[in-house]
């Protein structure tokens, strides 16, 4: 994994994930099931391991609707932290 992107390439963003606000605390979305988080978990051990949970080995972060590269990623989960993770299709 680079330290730009999560899968390692540049990918033109989609349009922002919807996302249910009256779920309260901080989630992961996957597969399009949301995992809750506990507020002040590490953001990047968390996520990786959702992913590989989720079976993904290559794949993208939406943070808030917005995708961040690892290096933009915040340290810990917030109260507000909304989080999805889309499989990144290889082309081939």
């Amino acid at each position: 994994m680079s330290d730009e992107y999560w899968d390692g390439n540049e990918e033109e963003q989609e349009e922002m994930f919807d996302y249910n606000d009256e779920v309260s605390g901080p989630f992961i979305r996957v597969n399009g099931s949301n995992i809750d988080v506990e507020e002040g978990a590490s953001f990047k051990d968390t996520v990786k391991a959702t992913a590989m949970d989720a079976g993904l080995g290559k794949f993208r972060v939406f943070l808030n609707g917005e995708e961040v590269k690892p290096s933009e990623a915040p340290d810990v989960f917030d109260e507000n932290t909304r989080v999805e993770l889309r499989q990144y299709d290889v082309a081939g």
